[in-house]
Order: C-alpha cells, then structure tokens, then sequence
C-alpha cells in the first residue's frame, strides 16, 4: 500500500516517534500509556464499542477511561490491547524502526514503523518495499496522537 500524503522530511520526526511510542507501549502491555496516546475519537469510538460487546452503560465506560482506580478500568484496557493485537502483532514485533513521516496536511498524517530494523540508523536510497505498521495520526491539543479514524483519510472521498 502506497502511504497517502507527502513527506517534509527524509529524517523521522516526533510523529513517527509518538506512533513508535505507542507500538511500543501496546507490545510491552503499558496500556494505560498507549490509552493516553489516542486522539478523543479514538477513545470514544473504543468506548463506545466495547462498551456495546458487553453490554454496559457508556457512561461507566467514559468513567473507566478517565479513573485509574475504577474496577472496569483493567478490563477496558485488556480488550483495547486485544483489540490492537487482533490487527498489529505488536508482542512479536522488537525489531521496529521510525521512518520518515507522511503528511495530509498539518495535523492529520501517516507514520510507518518498518519491521525489521536492526540497526539504529538505516538509510534507504530510492524507493524500498519493507514490511511494517502504518499509524494514522492527528495533531491535538499539541501533540501527535494516534487516530485510529484517520484511515478515512487514506482513500480519497468522492
């Protein structure tokens, strides 16, 4: 799949770290971080639907999401990470790179995380087929966060 939008950069930039933090929080199993991570849709677009597979109120979920010592807390962030793991299999994943961040424009972009890297500078010349996660990600409240949405953005509206 060819990444949408434009590169600013040949080097990575603090989108493609945050998204690389994020990788690195779902594989380790830091939900509560990987959680912090995500864009406000995101959030209530998980809320929404785990809180409709299990049949709870929604606002005991919001409530969940925002207090550390609430009791579905726990459960809120297991399903969140089987839900990642369902599409990235981040657990077998300790070879991630950041590369070069793709722009839709100022605030809505793409970061690949290319599988594989063993090295802690790898430079590519010319164009490279390499496996690896591609992040949508969202520019809010001064910082990147992870817009899992941001997909809507790949595919062009007609």
């Amino acid at each position: 799949m060819r990444i949408p939008g434009t590169r600013r950069s040949n080097s990575p930039d603090a989108c493609g770290l945050a998204a690389g933090r994020f990788a690195e929080a779902v594989r380790d199993g830091n939900m509560a971080v990987a959680w912090e991570m995500l864009s406000k849709e995101s959030r209530g677009v998980r809320q929404g639907v785990w809180a409709t597979e299990r049949g709870i109120d929604l606002q005991q979920v919001y409530q969940a999401s925002n207090d550390s010592s609430h009791p579905l807390r726990g459960p809120m962030l297991d399903g969140f990470r089987k839900a990642v793991l369902k599409y990235w299999p981040l657990e077998d994943l300790s070879d991630l790179g950041v590369a070069p961040t793709s722009y839709v424009d100022d605030a809505n972009a793409f970061a690949f995380l290319p599988m594989g890297v063993g090295y802690d500078h790898e430079e590519m010349r010319g164009p490279v087929l390499k496996s690896g996660l591609i992040i949508p990600m969202l520019w809010e409240e001064d910082a990147w966060k992870v817009n899992l949405p941001g997909w809507r953005l790949a595919w062009p509206q007609n």
